[in-house]
């Protein structure tokens, strides 16, 4: 087929299919199946689609599986929370046949998360797609539960076409019959916040998925850096309960099924800190870090920390006992745990034979652990105590100075917060003992750059550098001089790119008069 579309920046493949039967004047949707799958038994499919195998055989060379999965689909608002032999299973069934698959090893079916009822667009997106590319297509962004609005332009509107697809094998295009171009009401709060973190989801690169013992391990980890915690090790689920009340509407949590107000209702956040045996949604995780985060923070990062932890369960090292983080112990492992707070574990045993003999019997490999952790605190010798503000301020001032340096030198690789880090020297153990340095990490957080920033300062850097060769830098020739491409340009890079362009008009208006 020679008139496949190539996927504009952030449309669903949903859509780049269906704009197939607008340029093929394709009425029939068998015949457009026909015409693209050789199957006319294939589903349309508008989040996480199948076949993408045979898709890819009509796009460009660089167009794979993963390339369309995780630029072209909602693949990537899930993948962050799923195991990676999960992750990878996913991919094969979107290659090839899923049968249904994909949305329930994702979790999509029976999250409490449901996606929106209908087909969803923005009239003023869909105006500017006009100007700038000749027709309509569906942006990613604009089908995903919990983002109700365009940040630029207001409330996103509905079609008729219902969610699931009553059509399951016709592909609908965006079209003005369709989506008609009415009033946005403006903006809320709490949807630009979501809209955010989901942009930063949807940019995500291929990469491994954390484990669910690494995820129960930072829920452990971010209610303890939080003063969530009771006693040792306790999760203080009340208090975040209260936190998530303060920082999001009722209404809005009750709207996705993730109420918190009453004690039915909370059950899906208490199971979020306690030991993950299912995946949770990116809403679910989105709105916990929100409340409890008292910085700026980014999902990217939170996903790299945690794919970074250690593989294994979860084990916090207090000064005289060992206290597990998972909290479904039964009574006999609370009654040695707290027998193990007094005497070792030889003495303990000597105390209650019968509760270490049911203990070896149904706890064997429980038992023989947190023996072992327990004698090992006991003959580990401390170190002398580190003085973390005076390290704080070393760091401080060593960031400074590299900040320095960097802004005064354009070119450069992107300044995330790990390449910020490595600067720094030690970027491993900085990473974990960052929470014990608020003022490096706030400076960290503030000064570390976005894909988007980083694409606007290599456009800015091939502008300067164009100036002198032409009145009007072609596009083409700045996003080759930039190294970017259409494709990976991020919508903010879009609008600086756009910008640039109208100053140049504007300047040549003026001269010519």
């Amino acid at each position: 087929m020679l008139n496949f579309p190539t996927p504009y920046p952030e449309e669903l493949i949903y859509s780049t299919v269906a704009r197939v039967g607008i340029r093929e004047g394709i009425i029939s949707p068998k015949e457009l199946l026909d015409e693209i799958y050789g199957n006319r038994k294939v589903i349309a499919t508008l989040d996480l689609p199948n076949q993408l195998q045979r898709v890819s055989r009509w796009l460009p060379s660089g167009y794979t599986v993963e390339t369309i999965a995780y630029r072209h689909t909602l693949f990537p608002l899930y993948a962050p929370f799923i195991p990676e032999e999960r992750r990878k299973r996913c991919l094969a069934w979107m290659a090839g046949e899923s049968r249904g698959a994909v949305h329930l090893s994702m979790g999509v079916t029976a999250s409490l998360v449901k996606v929106p009822d209908y087909v969803r667009y923005c009239p003023g997106c869909l105006r500017e797609q006009r100007r700038t590319f000749g027709e309509y297509f569906w942006q990613k962004e604009w089908q995903i539960a919990g983002v109700e609005c365009c940040e630029r332009h207001g409330k996103l509107l509905n079609t008729a076409i219902t969610r699931p697809l009553i059509d399951r094998h016709h592909y609908h295009a965006a079209s003005p019959e369709v989506c008609p171009l009415f009033s946005q009401k403006t903006t809320d709060g709490q949807s630009t916040r979501i809209l955010e973190q989901v942009r930063r989801l949807l940019q995500q690169n291929p990469d491994t998925s954390p484990s669910f013992d690494q995820w129960s391990h930072h829920y452990f980890w971010l209610a303890q850096q939080y003063g969530y915690i009771r006693g040792q090790a306790q999760i203080d689920h009340a208090a975040i309960s209260e936190a998530v009340s303060a920082s999001w509407p009722s209404n809005f949590l009750q709207r996705y099924g993730l109420g918190v107000e009453s004690q039915a209702e909370n059950l899906w956040l208490k199971a979020l800190f306690r030991k993950h045996r299912t995946s949770f949604s990116y809403l679910q995780h989105i709105i916990v870090h929100e409340a409890l985060l008292r910085e700026p923070w980014c999902v990217d990062e939170i996903i790299d920390r945690v794919r970074s932890l250690p593989m294994q369960p979860a084990v916090v090292m207090a000064e005289r006992n060992t206290v597990e983080t998972r909290l479904d112990l039964t009574e006999d492992q609370l009654v040695w745990m707290k027998m193990l707070e007094e005497w070792p574990p030889k003495k303990s045993r000597s105390a209650k034979p019968a509760l270490y003999a049911r203990l070896y019997r149904y706890n064997r490999f429980w038992l023989k652990r947190v023996n072992s952790e327990r004698e090992r605190v006991n003959t580990t010798v401390r170190k002398p105590r580190i003085d973390w503000e005076q390290r704080d301020q070393y760091y401080l001032a060593k960031l400074r100075e590299i900040l320095l340096f960097l802004r005064a030198h354009t070119y450069g690789p992107r300044h995330s917060r790990t390449f910020l880090l490595k600067q720094l020297g030690k970027s491993s153990t900085l990473e974990k003992k960052l929470h014990l340095l608020p003022r490096t990490r706030r400076l960290l957080m503030r000064y570390s750059e976005t894909v988007a920033q980083y694409q606007i300062r290599r456009l800015s850097n091939a502008w300067d550098e164009l100036l002198d060769k032409f009145e009007s830098p072609p596009r083409w020739r700045m996003l080759r001089v930039a190294g970017l491409s259409e494709v990976r340009l991020t919508n903010e890079a879009w609008d600086y790119l756009n910008g640039l362009k109208e100053i140049t008009t504007i300047y040549q208006g003026n001269h010519g008069q």
